[in-house]
């Protein structure tokens, strides 16, 4: 069987943008240590509250 997995590192900024676009998602990719993983799980948090509070007409900035 052939791996088709790419191991690559990206920026907290950059992952957080391509969450909040809708173009990443949690289910596309795994964190491949415990460090990663609390990283990723505040920026889909962060996402989710910024989405939550642009739908009632405030913008928060800021990702981690």
């Amino acid at each position: 069987m052939e791996n088709n997995l790419v191991h690559i590192a990206i920026s907290a900024n950059t992952l957080a943008s391509l969450i909040e676009s809708g173009c990443i998602h949690a289910v596309d990719f795994k964190c491949l240590d415990i460090d990663s993983k609390k990283t990723v799980w505040k920026l889909f948090l962060s996402a989710v509250k910024l989405t939550k509070n642009n739908k009632s007409g405030y913008q928060e900035k800021g990702y981690v």
